[in-house]
């Protein structure tokens, strides 16, 4: 089910934040539909802005920001409205809502249903789809300015842990 003009995030941080514009599904026992219990929503004014900012905050430097700005195990609202955006750089809006919608429809496509006892969840796997977090991360860089060496780093920063590499 998609969440029309608006984004559900799971406050569980791992290697890669959870914030999708569908709600990944769950089945109780019996094939009922169950709600996420640790889903959060987050409210747009319209469609756009939520594409835009679900590109701004799947990308690698919204990873990076959490990483360094918070305690790295729940995200809260207040990490999220950290990441200031200019809404008015309309060329970068349309790549970000464009890489965005590209990424969702990546992770949806990789996703797995697991059975765990009780429930079977939808299980996502954004590691799966890092090279388009890495053209979100591309868009941001000509927005902010980065230079090479700044956008490999944001690209590459805990890589061997984020892609399950590491020990």
């Amino acid at each position: 089910m998609k969440i029309s003009g608006n984004l559900g995030y799971t406050r569980k941080l791992s290697h890669f934040v959870q914030i999708l514009n569908f709600i990944p599904l769950i089945y109780d026992s019996l094939g009922n539909r169950r709600n996420p219990s640790e889903l959060k929503e987050i409210w747009f004014e319209n469609e756009d802005t939520a594409n835009a900012t679900l590109g701004l905050l799947n990308s690698s430097l919204f990873s990076w920001l959490i990483t360094i700005h918070s305690d790295c195990r729940n995200l809260n609202k207040r990490e999220i409205w950290m990441a200031r955006f200019d809404l008015t750089d309309e060329k970068c809006l349309t790549q970000l809502d464009a890489f965005a919608g590209e990424l969702m429809v990546d992770i949806d496509n990789n996703s797995r249903m697991l059975d765990q006892g009780e429930l079977t969840i939808q299980a996502t796997f954004p590691r799966q789809s890092k090279q388009i977090l890495d053209k979100l991360d591309n868009v941001l860089r000509k927005h902010y300015g980065f230079t090479d060496e700044e956008l490999d780093f944001i690209i590459n920063y805990d890589i061997k842990y984020r892609m399950g590499l590491g020990n």
